[in-house]
This record gives C-alpha cells, structure tokens and sequence, in this order.
C-alpha cells in the first residue's frame, strides 16, 4: 500500500527509541518529583506511586481527598498519580479488585501506596454488548479473561495461543505449528455442519468486527470477555449465534503523567516430538523387500534394487562414514552408477539436514501514554519477527503494528474518542515445487541431501528437496490492515447517555509467486542425468493476486440507567449497521525468461486471469433492559430485529428475543449465618433464540459458471456456459435456541470461588443438502433448512487467592468443560448410509472394527470367521495379521451395506471431539518475584489417523520408523505391528470412513480399528514464566518506574498416550491429502525479556 515505507520508518524510529530504553538511556524523562513540596493556597502537590503486593504498578486507581468533590486523579501505566491536597488531609485509593485504601498526607509531598487484592472481583465492570454491567449482577454466561496473567510476559506471537484453556467453553486449537497458521476458535462446539464458519464466534475489538484475532497485538489488549449464552449475545445478532469475544483496547486515563513503557521478548524453539528414522538402515531395507514379496512386488527404489543397496550401504558405514562433514557426495563412495540406476549408499540425518535446531523469534513494544485534565492517549507501536523450522530457506513472518487512542471531555456532557490501528504482515516463504514436510518424511536416510560436481566442474543438488529448497526463490504475501474509529458519548442528564461510533476498517493483501525452472542431478529416470527442466513446465510460472476487503461499521445506541429506591433499572436501545465489500484478482503467466526476474511482462508463455467482488449488508435494531432489586433479583431481556442481504428479500429480516434471570441468594436476611463461609451465591438462567445469517452470500441465487471447453472450434476453444445451480428460494436464517442454568458461589470471604454452568444449544433450522436427485437432473440438490444439530454440555471454573501478611500473594485456578453434539434432524441420508451425516449421528464419530488379536497360523485363519472380502490387491490374510472381531455373529467380517441398520461388524470406536478440557494456573508473588505457572490438555480424544507416520508402509515406497520395526515375527508374537506389508493404503470398503466425505482410511490390516486407534488426550506444560521487578530504589536512579526481567517456557513438556511420536495437538497433515503429521511441528519455546516502564 500506498503508505507501508513511511509506516516502517516510524515502526524503525520507534525500535531506535526502545533501544535506548534498553540500555538505560533516558528518553523524554521528567526529573524527579520526590521530595519537592509545591505548597498552592492551602494544598501543596503529593506525588506518589501505586503498586501490588507484589511491588506490581498498579494503573487506573482512582485517587481522592476525602470530603472533597471533584479533586480526583488517575494512577497512569506506572501506577504513578499526582494531586493537590491539604497537609492534613486523607488520600482514599479505589481499583475494582483491590481492596480501597485510607493514607493521611501528614504533610508528605511524596505518599506510596501498596494496596491488597480482593479475594472476589464483585464489583468488577465486565465488559458485554455495547456496554458494561457488574459482575456480581450477571444474568448470562459471561467469562472474563485474565489479561496479565495469560498474555503478559509470555512468548505469543498470536493472541490466540493465550486463550487456550482460558476460560471453560473456549477450544483454541491450532492443526500445527507453522508461523502463519491460523487458529481454529469455537464457543460450546461446532454450531452450524454447513454454514460457512462452522459455527465460529463472533470477535470484536472495540466493537468492529474482526476475521482474525491475530490483528491485535497482545500487548495493546486490555480486558477479554467471552460471551457464550444467547442473553449475552444476541445483543450482536446476525453474527453472534455461537458466541462473542469481546477484546477493548487500552486507553489513556484523564489526569495521568506523561509515561514511556518497553517490553521486549526474545524466543527459541525446537520440535515438541519427532518420528525417528531407523537407526538399521539396512534392517529397514531388508522389511520392506519381504513386505513388498507379500504383496508379489519386487523391490524397486527409483531402480534401485535391495540387494546391492544394503550391500552399498554396509560398505559405505564400514569404509566412509567416519569422514563425511559437508554436503558434496563423491562417486564411487557415496553414490554410484550401475547398470543404469543409480545407487545412494551415504546415510543422512534428514532432520538435522532439514530442520533448523532451534528457531528464533522477537518482539518488540513501546508504548507512550499521558494525560491532562480533558484529554488522554495511548500511542503504541509493535514490532515481531518469526522464523519457520527449516533450515534451507526458512520461512520469515514481520510483524508491525501502530495504535493510537485518543479520549478527550470536548464538553462536560460529550466525550470523543477517535482510535486508529495499522498492522502490516510480511510473510515470506519458498516457492513450492514439493511440500518439503512431506517429502522429508516420505524416502529412506539413503536419499541424497547432497550436491555433486562432476568431471567438467558442474555441481548441482540431486533432485530431492533440499536441491528445491535452495533453488527456490522466495514468495512473498503482504497483508496491511487499517482501521480507524470515531466515536462520541452525550450525557443528557444525569441518567441518559447517547453514543455513536463509526468504524471503517480494510484489509488488502498482495501475494507475488515466482516459479521457475530448477537444476539439479535427476536420478528418477534411471542414470544420471543434468536436467535443466525440473520438475515440469506448470511450476515455470509467475503470479500475482491481489485480495480486498473493506468494512464500515455503525453503532448509535442510548442507554438509561436510573435507582428507584431499592430499585435499579438500565436500559439499552439503538442500531447496528455493518456493510462489507470484498475484491479479489489473479493474474497468472508461464514461460519466466528468468527465474530471478519474476514479473508478468517478463513471462512469454500462457496468461491466466481471474477474480471476483462480492458485497453484504447487515442491520439490525436491538435492545437490553435490566432490572434488579436490592442486588438481589436479577432480570434481563433482550430483543434483535435483524435484516441480511444473505438471503432472499422475503425472509431477510427476523426477530430474535432472549431473557436471563438471576437469585442471589446470598443477600436474603436468612442468608446472614451462612455468610461466613459462602460470601456470595447466585442462581442464573438464561433462554434464547439467535439468528444465524453466515449460510453464504449467493446460495439463493442461481449462478451460472463460465469455463473453456476442452475441444476445438476453427482451431480455437469455445466459451461454454454450465448449467444454473439448484437454489432453494426458501432460505432462512438458521434458527440457533439456547438454554443456560448456572451458578455462581464464594466462599470464605471470598477467598474461594466456584462457577458452573449446564447449557443446551440447538440449531433449529440448520442448513443442509437436500434429498438426493438422479443423474439426469445435471445438477447437486440444493441447499434447505431442514437439519437440527443439538450441543449439550458443562462448564466449572474453581478459583482462589490469597495474599498473607508478609506480602506473599498466591492464586489459583481450574477450568474443566464438556460438551457433545448430536444432529437431530437430517433428510438428506435418507438410506442412512454412514458415509454421511444421519439422524441421531453423534459429530466426531469414529467407525472401525474391534480388534481381536494376531493370526497365529494358516490354520487359525481357516477357523477364524472369514475375512477376504477385506483384502485387497494381492494381499492375504495370514500368520502375524490382524484378526478382526466377528461383532454380529455372522462368520464373515464385514461391514454389511455400510449403514446404520446394516454396518456388519463396524461399531463406534471413538470420537474426534475434544471432550473434557481442562487447564489449570497457579501463581505467586513475593518480594519482587513472581512465578506462573499454566497446564492445560483435553481429557478424551481420538483420532485415526492415515499416512505412513501412523501406518507403516501406508504408501509402498514410504520409509518405516524407528517405532514401527516392531513387528510381528514367530519369534516377536506380541509386537505392536503386524507383519509388514506395503500399500496400506487402500480399502475395500467405502463405506468404512470415520467422517463424512472423508478420504479412505487404508485397507487390510489397517482398516480403522481399535488397536490403532490414537489417543490424543494429554495434560502439557502450557507456560511457565518466572519474573523478577527491581526495587524501586535501584531503578529511580535511572528515572524508571518499572524494571522487570522474566524467563518464560512454552509447551515444557507434556503427558500423552498416543503411542507415535507425533505431538499430541496436531491434528493436521501435508498439503498431499491423508498423511497425518507430515506439517511443520509445534515447539518447546524458551524466552526471555524485559519490561521497562518511566
């Protein structure tokens, strides 16, 4: 974009100011205020700082001279605060979750303060739907997110990976541990089987809606709130069905110093777990030479034959191995030429050859904030560098981020706010010839990771990955996000408040591709040979794509809070309107006059372009009422009068009612002997109905696609129009019902807390495929509201802390969910066929058989119920293969007609859902130090899985691992694996798939069963992260308010039962379909940093 070089130079300008901040230089500093007493009139200046138990500064405290109406001061970032006050006067210290403080001035011109923390946030301010409510009188399901204990100090690129196991109902999950990998979110499950997010929640920040969380820096983020029940959410309608994350910036406070904080992390990680390649290369060899005999295969490796191989490499370890450092392969050594194929002896380390062993990150933040009577800001810049696990061309994602907030009291009875937020992405990769995760995984260590140069001086790579790798020229993609927020709040009279906000947001994506012809020794043919035209002419290409969307967003709302004696009453009212337009262009040519030159009017060959727009539109009206009663009856209702462009103009508009109430039974009088040990008690309900509009912008209207045809008309293609697509002029929004009972309880002074909730979400009208058409009718049935998908589940939270009274402060908490959804109501199936989704099938189900045990002898499989219509290619059934279990009775394995009434001897064998999330944090502060420590794991999860990783010899030439060489043999009977045999992955039995529409499973002795069946469930390290704050007295010298260095570990270790060694969280393969765990890896990270604040 038009701005992204003068938005660097100031990120750069920036990074130089946090640099000197680093070294202790101070920038922008104010001298020292102790020990200066300014007496005005009767008052003199007191000066003081705010902090924790903990020595932690403490911002936004609230500062009074008791008696006095209209003094009031606010602590800053650095839990600094200056006020006028008479010599014998009384400061009074407030902070939602501290406990209120009363310190006489007693002539001082400097007063420090250090407050306790109370042991129960009652009155904390939650954040909800356009506006805030107490805690103690929530209605609805609403979980708040502890910022600084999650986020603060920890190594997170993403603030995704700080919400895992946060708060109960939240499942963050990443399918593996690429750099750009986006997070998977849901609130209480999958919501929807056919709408377009799946059922994920709605996110704002500041009240914009936002696609990717990751737009937000970590550090910027003030307060989370997730809300899960539809009393919370259906205030935000359209969008909200399967909950709302609710994310508001920092602001600046009205009469705070001028402050300057930095924070810095540096991080390095390596791989969590690896499958290991055999240490007995030849051993590995000679099993696949048997395995493939079973199948009256011979082996042949790109020609290579087992033989003379093992007998190369067993030369080659005995007379070469011991001086073998750099990457040039010599004939006759390590590799030769013989009848025309050529042999590779020399055995590699494909992961040290591959992977970096630890990979570094940093971030950077500073952050400048100030305030004067009328106006506050925040000014904050970001900067974050990653780099990818592969040491040749390692992948390299920038990171640059710029916020400033502005408030400011243009009148006593109107506050404006304006905020604006730039994030610039730069993700540069290699350009993929292979997927290198695949390819890495896929052949023996005998295949070459090394370069040769020949007689006449030509060196090359052999065609393998790495010579990819390192002929590839990088891709870049380009992502700038802009928003920018204006907003203005009239207080009319001492009850009504009336905002307005306006929000226009944009994100424009540049993706620039280049190709090109690669060089290497090519060996895949036979021979040897200088091939100057790898891999093919499709990847000779350049291309560039350019994506757009842009957003506006407005809100006007009022709301009306009033006591009537014991009676409170506050109401809410007003409009949403959001529209979104999205572009997107590609434009494609072949035939690169020079690979290192990748532009469009420097290709010669073919042109392709492409592209798009599309536009929506969203409004609606709405309005909350809330009424309580001596803080002890608690109701809620709320009512959203939606309209959506996403479906046809009869059915666009809806009205969706929601209402929540809420028993404290804690404030009744009969109550009063109990309050010594339950502080605080609360019974809450919550009903309502949502809309959900994301079925898609255009499945109400018939399009028609455009392609070439394949034949010739005058020597030229025809354009050719296909027919209209089925459309259902019916569509409706999907109807999405939820009930929550909860309770909330306090105990001890509240010290301890419990929250539990049991909730039921059903998806009404969920959209599904309709019944099956014939053939002949030329096209897919259409879309129709006719499924029903039902979640039930439970959430407890256990939380506590306590400070003692010398100054030790500990904490607290255990979070452990559960849910299960089950589709009610499908027509589509009407045969009931398990390939697809059904009435009654629970989401996740995993289908396959019962293990029995190994076939022993020819003898026991002749007596064993019959198994050959399982077999495929040339496979049979014998000595050291999986017997399965005859489950109906019928002397044959099988799967009958692969349905629910007929499934032969198929029955559930697991499910894919996580089931019990749990995580639970405990942390301590004493004295200046600080520690957290954070476990989070899932309690129930399966998988199964395909690819040669979890199933040896999936793919014929695939290598085996070193934890697959147990095998059966007479001489091994209880081996983890069968006996060997290659080609695994194919099955006679379409109808055995552990997921709708999923791809086969693999066949013979690896059909989906119980024996292989992983088990994901684990309990991980999350985090530990241990701080040390300086003592004031040291760092005042320096003019520094906070001096903060900390440790942090991520993903430690963990406790698993997958018995592979894939890391337990990932759920993901390579971009070749079916090949679990051949991605990039997580990490084990370990970091370090400083916080710096003046």
């Amino acid at each position: 974009m038009c701005y992204s070089n003068g938005y660097k130079r100031i990120i750069a300008c920036m990074m130089a100011m946090s640099l000197l901040l680093a070294v202790g230089l101070p920038v922008c500093a104010y001298p020292s205020e102790k020990g200066v007493e300014q007496i005005v009139g009767s008052k003199m200046t007191v000066t003081g700082k705010i902090a924790d138990a903990a020595g932690v500064p403490l911002a936004g405290v609230t500062v009074v001279v008791k008696g006095e109406q209209g003094n009031v001061a606010i602590s800053d970032i650095d839990g600094l605060y200056t006020i006028k006050a008479p010599a014998d006067g009384v400061l009074e210290f407030s902070l939602i979750g501290m406990q209120s403080a009363q310190v006489p001035v007693n002539g001082r011109s400097v007063v420090d303060v250090v407050m306790k923390e109370e042991n129960l946030l009652l009155d904390e301010l939650v954040v909800v739907g356009f506006g805030s409510q107490r805690k103690e009188n929530l209605t609805g399901a609403v979980s708040t997110v502890n910022v600084g204990r999650t986020m603060d100090g920890k190594p997170f690129t993403d603030p995704a990976k700080g919400l895992q196991g946060a708060v109960p109902g939240l499942t963050v999950t990443f399918s593996n541990g690429a750099i750009n990998n986006a997070p998977g979110i849901n609130i209480r499950g999958m919501g929807s089987l056919n709408a377009e997010d799946g059922g994920s929640p709605l996110i704002l920040v500041d009240n914009v809606v936002v696609s990717d969380i990751s737009l937000v820096n970590a550090e910027d983020i003030e307060s989370i709130s997730v809300l899960k029940d539809a009393a919370s959410t259906s205030i935000y309608g359209a969008r909200a069905a399967f909950g709302v994350i609710l994310i508001k910036t920092r602001s600046g406070r009205m009469g705070s110093r001028f402050s300057v904080s930095y924070t810095n992390n540096f991080s390095w990680g390596t791989p969590t777990v690896l499958p290991k390649f055999p240490d007995n290369a030849v051993a590995e060899i000679a099993a696949m030479e048997a395995a493939m005999a079973r199948g009256k295969q011979a082996f042949d490796m790109f020609g290579m034959k087992a033989q003379p191989l093992m007998e190369g490499i067993t030369n080659w370890i005995a007379n070469y191995s011991h001086n073998r450092h750099g990457h040039e392969m010599i004939m006759g050594e390590d590799f030769e030429v013989k009848d025309g194929v050529t042999y590779f002896y020399r055995l590699w380390d494909p992961v040290k050859e591959m992977y970096q062993k630890w990979t570094p990150q940093q971030s950077h933040n500073l952050q400048v904030s100030g305030g004067g009577e009328k106006i506050s800001f925040v000014l904050s810049g970001g900067y974050q560098y990653q780099e990818g696990i592969l040491k040749i061309k390692p992948d390299i994602l920038n990171k640059y981020n710029l916020s400033l907030n502005v408030n400011a009291q243009a009148a006593p009875w109107v506050d404006l706010e304006a905020r604006m937020n730039l994030r610039q992405t730069d993700y540069d990769y290699p350009y993929s010839y292979q997927d290198p995760y695949y390819y890495m995984w896929r052949w023996g260590t005998y295949f070459p990771y090394g370069t040769y140069t020949d007689e006449q001086g030509t060196k090359a790579w052999f065609r393998h990955i790495p010579g990819y790798l390192h002929n590839a020229s990088y891709s870049t993609s380009r992502q700038s996000y802009y928003n920018t927020q204006i907003a203005a709040t009239f207080h009319i009279g001492d009850s009504i408040d009336l905002r307005s906000e306006f929000a226009y947001s944009t994100t424009h994506r540049n993706v620039h591709e280049t190709g090109g012809y690669v060089t290497m020794w090519d060996f895949w043919g036979g021979g040897l040979n200088y091939n100057t035209k790898l891999p093919g002419s499709s990847f000779d290409e350049v291309e560039l794509a350019s994506y757009r969307t842009t957003q506006i967003t407005s809100n006007t709302y009022a709301t009306f809070e009033r006591d009537f004696g014991e009676h409170n009453l506050k109401i809410t009212a007003g409009v949403n309107v959001e529209t979104g337009q999205s572009q997107m262009q590609m434009s494609r040519k072949t035939g690169l006059m020079d690979k290192e030159l990748g532009q469009l009017p420097l290709a010669t060959g073919a042109a392709t372009v492409n592209g798009n727009a599309s536009d929506w539109a969203v409004v609606g009206w709405f309005a909350r009422a809330n009424y309580n009663y001596k803080n002890r009856y608690l109701a809620e209702i709320n009512g959203r009068y939606d309209g959506s462009s996403n479906f046809p103009s009869h059915s666009r508009w809806a009205f969706f009612p929601s209402f929540s109430l809420g028993y404290r039974i804690s404030e009744e009088p009969f109550f009063a002997p109990l309050k010594q040990v339950v502080s605080d008690m609360k019974i809450r309900g919550s009903y309502g109905l949502i809309g959900n509009q994301n079925v898609g912008a255009d499945r109400f209207i018939p399009t028609m696609s455009t392609a070439y045809a394949s034949w010739l008309v005058d020597g030229a293609k025809v354009l050719y129009t296909g027919l209209p697509a089925n459309v259902s002029s019916n569509l409706y929004w999907e109807d999405v019902a939820t009930l929550d009972l909860g309770v909330d309880m306090r105990f001890l002074e509240n010290r301890f807390g419990i929250t539990f909730d049991w909730f039921q979400r059903e998806n009404r009208n969920m959209l599904s495929v309709g019944e099956t058409l014939p053939e002949t009718f030329g096209t897919a049935a259409a879309m129709v509201n006719d499924g029903r998908l039902r979640t039930r589940g439970w959430e407890i939270t256990i939380d506590g802390n306590h400070t003692f009274g010398n100054g030790l402060s500990i904490y607290g908490n255990i979070n452990i969910s559960d849910y299960k959804s089950v589709i009610t109501e499908w027509n589509a199936n009407s045969a009931n066929l398990l390939t697809s989704n059904y009435k009654g099938k629970t989401i996740g189900e995993i289908w396959g058989f019962e293990t029995d045990r190994y076939f022993t002898s020819a003898e026991d499989v002749a007596a064993s119920p019959s198994q050959v219509g399982l077999q495929t290619g040339n496979f049979v059934f014998g000595p050291g293969d999986i017997k399965y279990k005859d489950l109906n009775g019928d002397n044959v394995i099988n799967a009958g007609k692969s349905t629910l009434q007929d499934h032969g001897d198929l029955k559930v064998i697991g499910n894919t859902t996580p089931r019990y999330q749990y995580s639970f944090r405990v942390g301590g502060a004493w004295k200046g130090f600080d520690v957290d420590i954070y476990f989070q794991g899932i309690g129930k999860r399966q998988l199964w899985a395909t690819g040669n990783e979890a199933i040896p010899y999936y793919r014929g030439a695939d290598v085996m691992y070193e934890h697959q060489m147990d095998f059966w043999s007479p001489e091994n009977p209880n081996a983890r694996y069968p006996l060997p045999y290659t080609g695994n992955g194919s099955t006679a039995i379409s109808g055995i798939r552990y997921m709708a529409n999923a791809a086969a499973n693999s066949g013979n002795n690896f059909y989906p069963q119980t024996k292989y069946l992983l088990n994901l469930s684990y309990l991980r390290l999350k985090n530990l992260t241990i701080g040390y704050s300086l003592p004031d007295k040291w760092i005042s010298r320096a003019n520094l308010t906070k001096a903060r260095i900390y440790f942090s570990g991520e993903n430690l270790f963990e406790f698993s039962q997958k018995k592979i060694p894939i890391d337990p969280e990932i759920t993901a393969g390579s971009s070749t379909s079916n090949f679990y765990g051949r991605t990039a890896p997580f990490e084990r990270i370990i970091s370090f940093g400083v916080q710096l604040a003046m």
